[in-house]
């Protein structure tokens, strides 16, 4: 029998951030409504298919009562859901099982890679996001590659990729980062003489959103140096949450406060307001450099790109020519490659030096590596940034960033919802609109995946001596953290380049001390973000 373990939990967390008050509260309110809904759709749904799939429906995981299932386990342990959802797929070694809320679909939830590899490639066709899913990140997301199936999905999948293969997108990330990770040593420098404590994590953050902005749209953003937060920066952060918070709610809750405009919605709409504002402004920048380059090849970036092609992807989807529903379409996929480009890196890179905090001797390690292979990362008293090519020359430095993608996955968990009655390659049944949760989180920390040192801090585990890379060659259905299949992550390449030259760099200058190393956790968000400012000393070598 399983042991839910969640009113202690409660009591070991005396404040609770703005999403867990949220989801008590929603939940609470939406509870008997969705008894009643839930019950009806609940039977209907047995009568439907029947009992020749009773046998080979995953289990349910125990429950207090049958109408609301984990309702309450799942509102008390929101703070920490991923720990909660790893502890129950280690429980179930690897077998699905089943969990629901009122008010929300069933999941079956998978952890082994074969799985993986059944949703996300073998029986892609069988699956779709979701429009709920969709709905729900919509007001933010729009119709950008994020929160769109089909194919609206395909069309904008297939002009990103024009970019993200191209060789000059390559060489204006090294260009991008020579000229900003001078900036950067600045920053680290004045904390360093000053001994005052920074947000490691915003100063990363405002790292990545200046690279991206340049990389992919062309225009300066100049963030990472300001005296003052851009107002585009907490707004984005904020209307993140508050989607994390409709996505784990009724949506007749967030609906009901989104008509009356009260709540959390009614800060939404105002941090759409700035965002909004911060995206058009980008995107007027970037077509104006566009009409001002003479050289086609320095005008190509995501903005470029989509202008050539938004027109015909308007009139595929039946929308017609007109230029405000481009200039709408482009909003959209603005914001959806921001999120990809500026937060996953940077929550990466935070959570590299929380376990280099961690781990000291690791650090060393990666410091050896540095001398041996870079050594004019040392002795130049000016700021240098590792090319493209001596970074692939660095296969520890790559490991660790690895072993770090692999605890701390910048999307913790998928879902997908199937279009048709669907068998997986296991034998489970999951019924035409149901979901399947794929928590990355949970994969990487897996005894029967990675084996019995799963939640260790061990790059070693990626390194391979017979390797022309000195690295193994992991399945992405098992190193889930870029995601797989046709929906694989489309700057994988460039991001792994961003985040090995920039710690290349500031390691071979600088010792980073996270306050507290030990109690940093994550906050609940569409990605996986550091809770509050992560408080680091910095020090020159």
């Amino acid at each position: 029998m399983l042991t839910l373990r969640f009113t202690s939990d409660l009591a070991r967390h005396k404040i609770l951030s703005m999403v867990d008050l949220q989801l008590v509260v929603s939940w609470a309110s939406a509870l008997t409504i969705g008894w009643s809904i839930y019950g009806v759709i609940s039977f209907l749904q047995r009568r439907s298919h029947g009992s020749q799939f009773r046998q080979q429906r995953a289990p349910w995981v125990p429950y207090w009562l049958p109408w609301i299932k984990h309702t309450m386990q799942a509102a008390l342990t929101i703070d920490h859901m991923h720990d909660w959802t790893t502890e129950l797929c280690e429980q179930y070694q690897g077998k699905p099982f089943r969990i629901g809320a009122v008010g929300q679909p069933d999941f079956t939830v998978i952890s082994t890679p074969e799985l993986f590899e059944d949703v996300l490639k073998t029986q892609f066709d069988s699956f779709d996001k979701g429009e709920k899913m969709n709905e729900a990140l919509r007001d933010v997301l729009g119709r950008g590659i994020f929160a769109v199936d089909g194919h609206e999905w395909l069309r904008q999948r297939k002009t990103g990729s024009n970019l993200f293969t191209a060789r000059s997108l390559r060489d204006s990330m090294s260009r991008t980062i020579q000229d900003l990770l001078p900036v950067l040593h600045r920053v680290l420098n004045r904390a360093a003489a000053s001994g005052d404590a920074i947000n490691l994590s915003s100063i990363l953050q405002k790292f990545t959103l200046d690279a991206f902005t340049r990389i992919g749209f062309g225009c300066e953003f100049g963030c990472l140096d300001a005296a003052t937060e851009h107002p585009f920066e907490a707004a984005f952060e904020n209307a993140q949450r508050i989607l994390t918070i409709r996505l784990f709610t009724p949506a007749i809750w967030w609906k009901t406060l989104r008509f009356l405009n009260i709540g959390v919605e009614r800060e939404l709409k105002e941090h759409i307001k700035v965002i909004d504002h911060t995206i058009f402004d980008i995107i007027s920048r970037s077509i104006q450099a566009r009409q001002q380059s003479h050289d086609g090849a320095s005008s190509k970036n995501i903005v470029s790109l989509f202008i050539d092609n938004a027109s015909n992807m308007s009139d595929e989807a039946g929308e017609g020519k007109d230029s405000s529903i481009e200039t709408s379409l482009l909003r959209d996929i603005v914001v959806n490659f921001l999120i990809a480009g500026r937060d996953t890196s940077a929550q990466v890179l935070s959570w590299l030096f929380v376990e280099l905090t961690l781990h000291p001797e690791i650090e060393d390690r990666i410091r050896d590596e540095l001398r041996a292979k870079l050594p004019h990362l040392f002795t130049s008293s000016d700021c240098v940034a590792p090319s493209a090519e001596q970074v692939q020359r660095l296969p520890y430095l790559e490991a660790v960033i690895k072993e770090t993608l692999r605890l701390h996955p910048s999307v913790p968990i998928n879902s997908r919802r199937a279009v048709r009655d669907t068998v997986l390659s296991d034998g489970t049944f999951i019924a035409a609109g149901e979901f399947v949760a794929m928590p990355t989180y949970a994969l990487g920390r897996m005894t029967h995946v990675w084996g019995p040192d799963a939640r260790e801090f061990r790059p070693e585990r990626w390194l391979d001596q017979t390797s022309p890379t000195g690295l193994i060659t992991v399945s992405a259905f098992k190193f889930n953290s870029f995601h797989a299949g046709p929906r694989m992550c489309l700057g994988m390449n460039l991001a792994m380049l961003e985040m090995k030259t920039l710690a290349a760099s500031v390691l071979s200058k600088f010792q980073l001390r996270v306050d507290a190393a030990d109690r940093v956790t994550y906050d609940v968000a569409l990605t996986l973000p550091i809770r509050g400012p992560l408080s680091t000393h910095i020090h020159r070598l």
